[in-house]
């Protein structure tokens, strides 16, 4: 009998584990079936921020010279719906309204996928960022400018950096690019570089991208990029709290120190027919020419004076896009001496960009962050550099409105 009064027990033991075993199973389907929506919805933001790029594509084919358009277009380049089951572009709820303000306060907003097309604002109203993009040629190429146009951009920017050992950092930077293996003072070339764990060499050439220069003796992530660690131009609480939170260098003056990397590409080139006359000369690709409509004045103040910089900053505010296309416009700016020594250094075309684009959607807090250097060869789009930087964090108050600039104020 006393087998039987075992049974019991068995079987509710059994039941319970049966339990604990159907429970295991459907927890672990339901967090399958969350991790396929989760990857779901990342292919979708991946695709809505590839489909603000094929947008921006179309625009530079037909205006690729004319920063009015792709400069600071928030109309065209905030928060643009790209799909919805629920409504149109032309009945878009957020392109009425000009904001996702009402949709977000919404308990369960309709899924809508939308892009935005953000770049920092360097020469703009303070703590403001743009909806454009970036001409590669409004930087200081690293591979085409001089030692003395790279020391006279550099010091000053290293100096805001409160870096002691500014020059140093540059004598590095020369002998990295300089086909020499002659050592600057206050430089490295190979002897340094072979020594280290792993070693290495040393470029003595053309620099691929703007992260070498993590390669260089002395050169960091806080020298390339400062307190600016998500790299949106703007001055977020955690870059301005000292040691109390990352970046831990940073010094709490209530002031931003972008570092080097917004005003240095190694990109921009163009061609240029020189010589012959009647378009008869050889096509030839330039490097590091400074496009005058869009270079920040730092970058300006490399080629001319500081006066005429801030001249032409101004001026171009108040300039249509047909006025900036040609180059002649400047003379009317600054003095005929000052135009002469610069004329074979500037240019008004824009052909190599950096794009910065945000994939999300108003149902999901999930957002994407995407960079492209592309390269508009006629009507052609090659891109040269593509890194997604998710990581580093939304970045952008994309739904804060007193962040929109328009016409050269932030709107309050």
């Amino acid at each position: 009998m006393r087998w039987r009064a075992m049974i019991l027990p068995v079987v509710l033991v059994v039941i319970g584990l049966l339990a604990m075993v159907m429970a295991g199973f459907l927890f672990f389907v339901r967090a399958e079936v969350a991790g396929a929506r989760v990857q779901q919805d990342v292919a979708q933001a991946r695709l809505a921020a590839e489909s603000g790029l094929q947008e921006l594509i179309t625009i530079l084919r037909e205006h690729p010279d004319d920063p009015t358009a792709w400069w600071n277009v928030p109309d065209r380049f905030r928060n643009a719906l790209v799909w919805s089951p629920a409504f149109d572009r032309e009945n878009d709820p957020v392109r009425k309204l000009g904001s996702r303000k009402e949709i977000l306060q919404q308990s369960n907003p309709p899924a809508a996928w939308r892009y935005s097309i953000v770049a920092p604002n360097l020469d703009g109203p303070a703590d403001s960022f743009r909806y454009g993009i970036t001409p590669e040629a409004g930087k200081l190429n690293l591979n085409a400018a001089s030692d003395e146009e790279i020391e006279a951009l550099l010091l000053p920017l290293l100096g805001d950096l409160g870096l002691e050992n500014a020059a140093e950092l540059v004598a590095c930077l020369l002998d990295w690019r300089d086909e020499d293996d002659d050592v600057r003072p206050g430089g490295a070339e190979s002897e340094y570089y072979t020594r280290l764990e792993p070693g290495y060499y040393p470029k003595n050439g053309k620099l691929n991208t703007l992260e070498e220069l993590l390669l260089v003796k002395g050169w960091t992530a806080a020298v390339l990029y400062g307190e600016d660690t998500n790299r949106n131009g703007l001055l977020d609480q955690n870059e301005n709290d000292g040691d109390a939170s990352f970046p831990y260098y940073d010094n709490r003056d209530n002031k931003l120190d972008l570092g080097v990397a917004p005003f240095l590409t190694v990109w921009s080139r163009e061609p240029r027919r020189s010589g012959g006359g009647q378009g008869q000369g050889q096509t030839q690709v330039k490097e590091g020419l400074i496009n005058i409509n869009t270079a920040p004045l730092r970058v300006l103040q490399v080629i001319m004076p500081a006066e005429a910089a801030a001249a032409i900053v101004t001026a171009r505010a108040e300039l249509s896009g047909e006025q900036l296309k040609d180059v002649q416009w400047v003379r009317g700016v600054i003095d005929p001496g000052t135009y002469d020594q610069i004329k074979d250094k500037i240019t008004t075309r824009a052909l190599q960009f950096h794009v910065e684009i945000l994939g999300y959607g108003d149902h999901t807090r999930l957002v994407r962050r995407y960079e492209w250097i592309i390269e508009m060869r006629g009507s052609l789009a090659q891109v040269l550099y593509h890194r997604d930087l998710t990581a580093l964090g939304l970045a952008w108050p994309i739904d804060d409105d007193t962040f929109v600039v328009s016409t050269g104020t932030v709107e309050r």
